[in-house]
Protein backbone atom coordinates (compact mmCIF):
# COMPACT_ATOMS: atom_id res chain seq x y z
CA UNK A 1 0.00 0.00 0.00
CA UNK A 2 1.39 3.31 -0.59
CA UNK A 3 2.57 5.95 1.85
CA UNK A 4 0.81 9.27 2.10
CA UNK A 5 3.96 11.05 0.30
CA UNK A 6 4.17 8.33 -2.41
CA UNK A 7 0.41 9.11 -3.18
CA UNK A 8 0.98 12.51 -3.42
CA UNK A 9 4.15 12.34 -6.03
CA UNK A 10 2.45 10.05 -8.52
CA UNK A 11 -0.92 12.12 -8.66
CA UNK A 12 1.73 15.17 -8.83
CA UNK A 13 3.48 13.28 -12.03
CA UNK A 14 0.39 12.64 -13.63
CA UNK A 15 -0.78 16.36 -13.17
CA UNK A 16 2.42 17.34 -14.98
CA UNK A 17 2.42 14.59 -17.26
CA UNK A 18 -0.64 15.94 -18.37
CA UNK A 19 -0.06 19.50 -18.41
CA UNK A 20 2.66 19.10 -20.47
CA UNK A 21 0.83 16.93 -22.80
CA UNK A 22 -2.13 19.28 -23.30
CA UNK A 23 0.58 22.59 -23.62
CA UNK A 24 2.29 20.90 -26.34
CA UNK A 25 -1.25 19.71 -28.08
CA UNK A 26 -3.07 22.07 -30.51
CA UNK A 27 -6.24 21.97 -28.56
CA UNK A 28 -8.59 24.34 -31.41
CA UNK A 29 -6.83 22.63 -34.48
CA UNK A 30 -7.39 19.01 -32.89
CA UNK A 31 -11.00 19.63 -31.31
CA UNK A 32 -12.30 20.83 -34.51
CA UNK A 33 -10.72 18.35 -36.84
CA UNK A 34 -12.51 15.26 -35.58
CA UNK A 35 -15.43 17.33 -35.07
CA UNK A 36 -18.65 15.21 -36.68
CA UNK A 37 -16.60 12.53 -38.12
CA UNK A 38 -17.79 8.87 -37.58
CA UNK A 39 -14.50 7.89 -36.03
CA UNK A 40 -14.28 10.21 -33.08
CA UNK A 41 -10.97 10.75 -32.54
CA UNK A 42 -7.20 10.77 -33.47
CA UNK A 43 -5.95 7.10 -33.37
CA UNK A 44 -2.90 8.36 -33.00
CA UNK A 45 -3.51 10.42 -29.66
CA UNK A 46 -5.15 7.48 -28.67
CA UNK A 47 -1.91 5.37 -29.57
CA UNK A 48 -0.17 8.19 -27.35
CA UNK A 49 -2.80 8.21 -24.11
CA UNK A 50 -2.04 3.72 -23.85
CA UNK A 51 1.55 4.17 -23.87
CA UNK A 52 2.09 7.03 -21.44
CA UNK A 53 -0.82 4.24 -19.56
CA UNK A 54 -3.50 6.45 -18.83
CA UNK A 55 -6.02 4.28 -20.52
CA UNK A 56 -5.11 1.74 -18.31
CA UNK A 57 -4.76 3.44 -15.10
CA UNK A 58 -7.47 2.00 -13.17
CA UNK A 59 -6.48 -1.65 -14.27
CA UNK A 60 -5.16 -4.57 -12.14
CA UNK A 61 -1.67 -4.35 -12.16
CA UNK A 62 -1.95 -8.47 -13.08
CA UNK A 63 -3.20 -7.08 -16.41
CA UNK A 64 -0.74 -4.94 -17.66
CA UNK A 65 -2.51 -1.84 -15.97
CA UNK A 66 -1.00 0.72 -13.22
CA UNK A 67 -3.36 -0.48 -10.43
CA UNK A 68 -4.07 3.16 -9.22
CA UNK A 69 -6.76 4.41 -7.79
CA UNK A 70 -10.22 7.09 -8.07
CA UNK A 71 -7.74 9.85 -7.00
CA UNK A 72 -5.17 9.26 -9.26
CA UNK A 73 -7.51 8.81 -11.60
CA UNK A 74 -8.46 12.37 -11.05
CA UNK A 75 -5.83 14.01 -10.78
CA UNK A 76 -5.43 12.94 -14.44
CA UNK A 77 -8.54 13.96 -15.63
CA UNK A 78 -8.35 16.91 -14.12
CA UNK A 79 -5.52 17.92 -16.42
CA UNK A 80 -7.17 16.40 -19.70
CA UNK A 81 -10.44 18.00 -19.12
CA UNK A 82 -8.52 21.43 -19.83
CA UNK A 83 -7.62 19.94 -23.09
CA UNK A 84 -10.90 18.99 -24.32
CA UNK A 85 -9.84 16.38 -26.32
CA UNK A 86 -11.79 13.98 -28.15
CA UNK A 87 -10.72 10.55 -26.44
CA UNK A 88 -12.86 8.88 -24.79
CA UNK A 89 -10.58 8.53 -22.01
CA UNK A 90 -13.30 7.92 -19.04
CA UNK A 91 -15.82 6.16 -21.08
CA UNK A 92 -13.22 3.58 -21.99
CA UNK A 93 -10.40 3.79 -19.63
CA UNK A 94 -13.04 4.10 -16.48
CA UNK A 95 -16.61 3.20 -17.71
CA UNK A 96 -15.36 0.56 -19.85
CA UNK A 97 -12.57 -1.08 -17.74
CA UNK A 98 -14.53 -0.89 -14.25
CA UNK A 99 -17.23 -2.86 -16.13
CA UNK A 100 -14.90 -5.50 -16.46
CA UNK A 101 -12.87 -5.30 -13.24
CA UNK A 102 -16.38 -5.93 -11.82
CA UNK A 103 -17.47 -8.67 -13.83
CA UNK A 104 -16.51 -12.42 -12.70
CA UNK A 105 -15.75 -13.54 -16.44
CA UNK A 106 -12.60 -15.16 -16.64
CA UNK A 107 -12.01 -13.86 -19.95
CA UNK A 108 -12.61 -10.33 -18.39
CA UNK A 109 -8.32 -10.40 -17.33
CA UNK A 110 -7.97 -10.92 -21.46
CA UNK A 111 -10.19 -7.87 -22.38
CA UNK A 112 -8.75 -5.92 -19.97
CA UNK A 113 -5.41 -6.34 -20.76
CA UNK A 114 -5.98 -6.14 -24.43
CA UNK A 115 -7.12 -2.14 -23.20
CA UNK A 116 -4.42 -1.74 -21.94
CA UNK A 117 -2.16 -2.73 -24.69
CA UNK A 118 -3.88 -0.73 -26.81
CA UNK A 119 -5.49 -3.31 -28.88
CA UNK A 120 -8.38 -3.08 -28.07
CA UNK A 121 -10.90 -0.24 -27.66
CA UNK A 122 -14.13 -1.30 -25.62
CA UNK A 123 -17.44 1.06 -25.23
CA UNK A 124 -20.20 0.32 -22.91
CA UNK A 125 -23.52 0.29 -24.37
CA UNK A 126 -26.30 0.57 -21.10
CA UNK A 127 -28.54 3.71 -21.84
CA UNK A 128 -31.84 3.07 -23.78
CA UNK A 129 -33.89 6.74 -23.21
CA UNK A 130 -32.29 10.05 -22.11
CA UNK A 131 -32.18 10.62 -18.59
CA UNK A 132 -31.85 6.82 -17.40
CA UNK A 133 -29.73 6.72 -14.49
CA UNK A 134 -28.99 3.21 -13.28
CA UNK A 135 -28.32 -0.02 -15.45
CA UNK A 136 -31.46 -1.46 -14.26
CA UNK A 137 -33.32 0.49 -16.55
CA UNK A 138 -32.79 -1.72 -18.85
CA UNK A 139 -35.77 -3.02 -21.70
CA UNK A 140 -32.85 -5.27 -23.51
CA UNK A 141 -33.69 -8.54 -23.64
CA UNK A 142 -31.23 -11.99 -23.21
CA UNK A 143 -32.82 -15.33 -23.73
CA UNK A 144 -30.99 -18.37 -23.30
CA UNK A 145 -29.96 -21.08 -25.79
CA UNK A 146 -28.23 -24.21 -25.67
CA UNK A 147 -24.33 -22.09 -26.52
CA UNK A 148 -24.98 -19.11 -24.53
CA UNK A 149 -27.82 -15.72 -25.26
CA UNK A 150 -29.39 -13.86 -27.97
CA UNK A 151 -29.33 -10.57 -27.55
CA UNK A 152 -32.19 -8.08 -28.48
CA UNK A 153 -33.29 -4.59 -28.07
CA UNK A 154 -31.65 -1.05 -28.81
CA UNK A 155 -29.20 1.34 -27.02
CA UNK A 156 -28.48 4.92 -27.30
CA UNK A 157 -25.74 7.29 -26.41
CA UNK A 158 -23.15 4.95 -26.38
CA UNK A 159 -19.72 6.84 -26.10
CA UNK A 160 -16.59 5.99 -27.23
CA UNK A 161 -18.16 3.32 -29.90
CA UNK A 162 -16.41 4.84 -33.40
CA UNK A 163 -13.46 2.91 -33.23
CA UNK A 164 -14.47 0.59 -30.75
CA UNK A 165 -13.81 -3.50 -31.59
CA UNK A 166 -15.84 -4.28 -28.36
CA UNK A 167 -19.02 -3.17 -26.49
CA UNK A 168 -20.11 -4.40 -23.26
CA UNK A 169 -24.03 -4.38 -23.66
CA UNK A 170 -26.20 -4.71 -20.50
CA UNK A 171 -29.50 -6.58 -21.08
CA UNK A 172 -32.17 -8.46 -19.16
CA UNK A 173 -32.77 -12.21 -18.23
CA UNK A 174 -35.17 -14.08 -15.71
CA UNK A 175 -32.40 -13.42 -13.06
CA UNK A 176 -31.70 -9.98 -13.81
CA UNK A 177 -29.40 -7.56 -15.85
CA UNK A 178 -26.21 -9.36 -16.97
CA UNK A 179 -23.23 -7.77 -18.81
CA UNK A 180 -22.42 -9.10 -22.17
CA UNK A 181 -19.79 -8.73 -24.89
CA UNK A 182 -19.97 -8.26 -28.41
CA UNK A 183 -18.71 -7.15 -31.23
CA UNK A 184 -19.38 -4.69 -33.94
CA UNK A 185 -18.96 -6.96 -36.81
CA UNK A 186 -21.13 -9.81 -34.96
CA UNK A 187 -24.35 -10.48 -37.20
CA UNK A 188 -27.27 -8.18 -36.02
CA UNK A 189 -25.39 -5.61 -35.13
CA UNK A 190 -26.01 -2.10 -36.01
CA UNK A 191 -24.32 1.08 -34.94
CA UNK A 192 -25.85 4.04 -36.29
CA UNK A 193 -23.45 7.60 -35.85
CA UNK A 194 -25.10 10.50 -33.81
CA UNK A 195 -23.25 13.47 -31.85
CA UNK A 196 -23.38 14.70 -28.98
CA UNK A 197 -23.65 18.94 -28.25
CA UNK A 198 -19.72 19.11 -28.84
CA UNK A 199 -19.41 17.13 -32.00
CA UNK A 200 -17.95 14.03 -30.16
CA UNK A 201 -19.23 10.54 -31.63
CA UNK A 202 -21.93 9.07 -29.98
CA UNK A 203 -24.11 5.73 -31.21
CA UNK A 204 -27.43 4.01 -31.33
CA UNK A 205 -26.76 0.53 -31.28
CA UNK A 206 -29.49 -2.34 -32.56
CA UNK A 207 -29.53 -5.69 -31.39
CA UNK A 208 -31.43 -7.73 -34.19
CA UNK A 209 -30.97 -11.76 -32.18
CA UNK A 210 -27.11 -11.11 -31.62
CA UNK A 211 -26.16 -14.49 -30.81
CA UNK A 212 -23.54 -14.71 -27.75
CA UNK A 213 -21.62 -17.67 -26.29
CA UNK A 214 -21.70 -18.04 -22.73
CA UNK A 215 -18.19 -17.08 -22.50
CA UNK A 216 -18.97 -14.11 -23.38
CA UNK A 217 -21.17 -12.97 -20.56
CA UNK A 218 -18.81 -10.65 -18.42
CA UNK A 219 -21.05 -10.45 -15.36
CA UNK A 220 -23.97 -13.11 -15.02
CA UNK A 221 -27.33 -11.78 -14.92
CA UNK A 222 -28.49 -10.81 -11.98
CA UNK A 223 -24.64 -9.35 -10.80
CA UNK A 224 -24.52 -7.52 -13.87
CA UNK A 225 -26.73 -4.20 -12.44
CA UNK A 226 -24.82 -3.63 -9.44
CA UNK A 227 -21.20 -4.19 -10.98
CA UNK A 228 -22.23 -1.63 -14.17
CA UNK A 229 -23.64 0.23 -11.54
CA UNK A 230 -20.41 1.11 -9.71
CA UNK A 231 -18.51 1.69 -12.87
CA UNK A 232 -21.12 4.05 -14.09
CA UNK A 233 -20.97 5.69 -10.23
CA UNK A 234 -16.97 5.88 -10.74
CA UNK A 235 -17.20 7.53 -13.83
CA UNK A 236 -19.55 10.27 -12.69
CA UNK A 237 -16.81 10.75 -10.43
CA UNK A 238 -14.32 11.22 -13.37
CA UNK A 239 -16.42 13.40 -15.59
CA UNK A 240 -16.67 15.91 -12.66
CA UNK A 241 -12.86 16.20 -13.02
CA UNK A 242 -12.84 16.71 -16.74
CA UNK A 243 -15.53 19.38 -16.09
CA UNK A 244 -13.60 20.90 -13.74
CA UNK A 245 -10.71 21.25 -15.90
CA UNK A 246 -12.61 22.11 -18.46
CA UNK A 247 -14.37 25.39 -16.33
CA UNK A 248 -11.11 25.96 -15.24
CA UNK A 249 -9.69 26.49 -18.23
CA UNK A 250 -12.83 28.66 -19.58
CA UNK A 251 -12.26 30.79 -16.41
CA UNK A 252 -8.27 31.28 -17.65
CA UNK A 253 -9.63 32.18 -21.02
CA UNK A 254 -11.93 34.97 -19.78
CA UNK A 255 -9.62 36.32 -17.72
CA UNK A 256 -6.96 36.71 -20.08
CA UNK A 257 -9.39 38.51 -22.57
CA UNK A 258 -10.82 40.38 -19.52
CA UNK A 259 -7.00 41.65 -19.26
CA UNK A 260 -7.15 42.48 -23.13
CA UNK A 261 -9.82 44.04 -24.23
CA UNK A 262 -10.12 47.64 -23.80
CA UNK A 263 -13.39 50.16 -23.59
CA UNK A 264 -12.99 53.52 -22.45
CA UNK A 265 -8.94 53.54 -22.80
CA UNK A 266 -8.86 50.84 -19.84
CA UNK A 267 -8.79 46.54 -19.64
CA UNK A 268 -12.50 45.71 -19.19
CA UNK A 269 -10.54 43.54 -16.44
CA UNK A 270 -10.16 46.61 -13.88
CA UNK A 271 -14.30 47.29 -13.68
CA UNK A 272 -15.26 46.49 -10.49
CA UNK A 273 -18.76 44.44 -11.95
CA UNK A 274 -16.51 42.47 -13.97
CA UNK A 275 -13.96 41.44 -11.19
CA UNK A 276 -16.95 40.69 -9.22
CA UNK A 277 -18.56 38.10 -11.53
CA UNK A 278 -14.92 36.99 -12.31
CA UNK A 279 -14.75 36.41 -8.58
CA UNK A 280 -17.53 34.46 -8.20
CA UNK A 281 -16.78 32.44 -11.12
CA UNK A 282 -13.57 32.07 -9.24
CA UNK A 283 -15.24 30.05 -6.38
CA UNK A 284 -17.18 28.08 -8.41
CA UNK A 285 -14.33 26.42 -9.41
CA UNK A 286 -13.02 25.94 -6.03
CA UNK A 287 -16.47 24.64 -4.78
CA UNK A 288 -16.02 21.82 -7.64
CA UNK A 289 -12.69 21.51 -6.74
CA UNK A 290 -13.80 20.54 -3.28
CA UNK A 291 -16.53 18.69 -4.42
CA UNK A 292 -14.32 16.42 -6.65
CA UNK A 293 -11.55 16.13 -3.91
CA UNK A 294 -14.15 14.62 -1.06
CA UNK A 295 -15.44 12.13 -3.67
CA UNK A 296 -12.38 10.52 -4.95
CA UNK A 297 -11.15 9.89 -1.52
CA UNK A 298 -14.28 8.50 -0.18
CA UNK A 299 -15.37 6.15 -2.97
CA UNK A 300 -13.30 3.32 -2.63
CA UNK A 301 -14.02 2.84 0.50
CA UNK A 302 -17.51 3.29 0.38
CA UNK A 303 -20.32 0.71 0.37
CA UNK A 304 -22.85 0.72 -2.54
CA UNK A 305 -25.24 3.59 -1.62
CA UNK A 306 -22.61 5.47 -0.21
CA UNK A 307 -20.57 5.34 -3.54
CA UNK A 308 -24.34 6.22 -5.10
CA UNK A 309 -24.33 9.24 -2.50
CA UNK A 310 -21.03 10.76 -3.27
CA UNK A 311 -21.25 10.27 -6.65
CA UNK A 312 -24.48 12.42 -7.25
CA UNK A 313 -23.48 15.00 -4.63
CA UNK A 314 -20.28 16.06 -7.07
CA UNK A 315 -21.80 15.04 -10.27
CA UNK A 316 -24.34 17.61 -9.28
CA UNK A 317 -22.32 20.24 -8.22
CA UNK A 318 -19.73 20.04 -10.93
CA UNK A 319 -22.40 19.74 -13.57
CA UNK A 320 -24.26 22.89 -11.97
CA UNK A 321 -20.52 25.15 -12.06
CA UNK A 322 -19.62 24.07 -15.23
CA UNK A 323 -22.83 25.57 -16.58
CA UNK A 324 -22.73 28.34 -14.83
CA UNK A 325 -18.91 29.44 -16.47
CA UNK A 326 -19.90 28.67 -19.30
CA UNK A 327 -22.76 30.90 -19.28
CA UNK A 328 -20.45 33.20 -17.66
CA UNK A 329 -17.33 32.92 -20.03
CA UNK A 330 -19.76 33.70 -23.13
CA UNK A 331 -21.65 36.76 -21.60
CA UNK A 332 -17.83 38.37 -20.32
CA UNK A 333 -17.00 37.79 -23.97
CA UNK A 334 -19.38 39.60 -25.45
CA UNK A 335 -20.66 39.12 -29.01
CA UNK A 336 -17.09 36.87 -30.00
CA UNK A 337 -18.13 34.44 -27.64
CA UNK A 338 -21.06 33.50 -29.89
CA UNK A 339 -18.53 32.82 -32.58
CA UNK A 340 -17.11 29.66 -33.39
CA UNK A 341 -13.71 31.48 -34.23
CA UNK A 342 -13.21 31.80 -30.38
CA UNK A 343 -11.63 29.20 -28.67
CA UNK A 344 -14.28 30.07 -25.70
CA UNK A 345 -17.15 28.11 -27.63
CA UNK A 346 -15.56 24.79 -27.61
CA UNK A 347 -15.04 24.75 -24.05
CA UNK A 348 -19.12 26.31 -23.88
CA UNK A 349 -19.80 23.19 -25.90
CA UNK A 350 -17.61 20.24 -24.19
CA UNK A 351 -19.27 21.91 -20.83
CA UNK A 352 -22.99 21.26 -22.04
CA UNK A 353 -21.68 17.84 -23.63
CA UNK A 354 -20.35 16.99 -19.48
CA UNK A 355 -22.88 18.55 -17.50
CA UNK A 356 -25.36 16.14 -19.49
CA UNK A 357 -23.54 12.89 -19.33
CA UNK A 358 -24.81 10.20 -16.82
CA UNK A 359 -27.22 12.61 -15.38
CA UNK A 360 -27.37 16.27 -15.28
CA UNK A 361 -27.17 18.18 -11.81
CA UNK A 362 -31.54 18.32 -11.30
CA UNK A 363 -31.01 14.90 -12.03
CA UNK A 364 -28.39 13.84 -8.98
CA UNK A 365 -30.12 16.08 -6.77
CA UNK A 366 -33.23 13.99 -7.05
CA UNK A 367 -31.29 10.83 -6.70
CA UNK A 368 -29.44 12.07 -3.67
CA UNK A 369 -32.35 12.80 -1.91
CA UNK A 370 -34.22 9.80 -2.36
CA UNK A 371 -31.24 7.57 -1.44
CA UNK A 372 -30.76 9.84 1.34
CA UNK A 373 -31.97 8.76 4.76
CA UNK A 374 -35.41 10.56 6.27
CA UNK A 375 -34.64 13.07 8.34
CA UNK A 376 -36.17 12.32 12.04
CA UNK A 377 -37.98 15.32 13.00
CA UNK A 378 -38.52 15.56 17.19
Amino acid sequence: MMGTEDADDIRGMLRDSAADYVKRSDIARDVRAWRRKPEGFDPKRWSEMVELGWVGLRAPEACGGMGLGVQEAVALLGETGRGIGPEPLAAVGVLALRALANGESDANSDLIAGLCEGGRIVAVAWQERAGAMQADECETLATPTPTGWRLTGAKDFVHGAGQANGLIVSARAAAGVGLFYVQPGDTGVTLETRYFTDGTTCHRMTLRDVEVSNASCIASPGSGASALDDALDETRIAASAEMLGCAQQSLDITLDYLRQRKQFGKAIGSFQALQHRAVDLYVTTQMMRAAVDRAARAFEPADARERALIASACKARCSDGALLIAKESIQLHGAIGYTDEHDIGLYVRRALKLSAWLGNGAQHRKRYAALSPALELV
